[in-house]
């Protein structure tokens, strides 16, 4: 098996959640911080992103992160040069879904091969044809990502995945139809750890904090936010993820958890972001 590193890298900040958002019935609960971030994982000849920030020289994505109150937003090139290397050294980027804060920086990886669900692309892109009335069914997806992504696939930078699949030795996507997104992915990738081989779930945002997934007050209830899909749907994914991480709340990754920089080891940067290790 090859031998894997897995590192989170903090890319943005914010103090302005709404908490109604990431924990659903939270009526009137105010604001909480969330870190935006995206996953490093290195080994066996490979630089690979899941899911790759956002482009702050983009028009639309700056206004969106704005929108959003993002705090500290860095782009990828900083991020990166916090663990020696650049942008053109990622040779892959798997998109676990097509909402800006995940893949609204696709132009910025020159030499990266990218991999992404089919149904995501393509029901994204249907989204964005509905008329203003549907606006809540596209939110947090900008035409500017899905205009360059469609450009990818013809160049044939892009590959449309369908469904559950290998992408590299120990490194497998599973997809979860209509949940947060139209069809996101987890990544699952295999790794060694206290001399046993275990997988790693990074999930996108098949949960956004530990709430999510060990229920209010640890009460191991499963609590939904917000999606596209159903909150039926929303937790199945959550159940699902669980149990592909073994229950083990370690072994599933989160992108907006900020207790992701105490529960692994951490670095926080002069510019108040984090780069936490998961696995050496």
């Amino acid at each position: 098996m090859e031998k894997y590193s897995i590192r989170i890298l903090e890319y943005a900040n914010t103090d302005k959640a709404p908490v109604s958002g990431q924990i659903a019935s939270a009526h009137n609960g105010g604001f909480m911080n969330l870190t935006m971030s995206y996953c490093l994982i290195q080994g066996n000849g490979h630089n690979i992103l899941v899911d790759c920030g956002v482009n702050y020289d983009e028009p639309d994505s700056k206004a969106i992160c704005e929108a959003y109150s993002f705090q500290s937003t860095r782009m990828p090139k900083d991020i990166l040069a916090k663990v020696d290397l650049t942008p053109e050294d990622i040779d892959t980027v798997i998109i676990t879904h097509c909402h800006f804060d995940h893949m609204g920086g696709l132009k910025l990886f020159p030499n990266a091969h990218f991999y992404v669900q089919k149904d995501e692309i393509l029901k994204s892109l249907a989204a964005l044809s509905l008329p203003a009335k549907f606006n809540r069914a596209k939110n947090a997806f900008l035409p500017c990502d899905l205009k360059t992504a469609c450009a990818f696939i013809c160049d044939g930078r892009m590959t449309l995945l369908d469904g559950d699949q290998q992408i590299f030795d120990g490194i497998r996507v599973v997809a979860l139809p209509m949940g947060h997104s139209y069809c996101g992915e987890i990544v699952l990738v295999k790794v060694e750890e206290d001399g046993k081989t275990v997988e790693k779930v990074l999930s996108g945002d098949v949960a956004y904090v530990y709430e999510n997934v060990l229920g209010l007050n640890h009460d191991g209830v499963y609590v939904p936010f917000t999606a596209v899909g159903s909150p039926v749907s929303v937790i199945e994914h959550i159940d699902r993820a669980y149990a592909l991480a073994g229950h083990d709340i370690r072994n599933l990754i989160f992108n907006h958890e900020v207790r992701n920089y105490e529960t692994y080891e951490s670095v926080r940067y002069q510019d108040k972001l984090h780069v936490a290790t998961i696995v050496k």
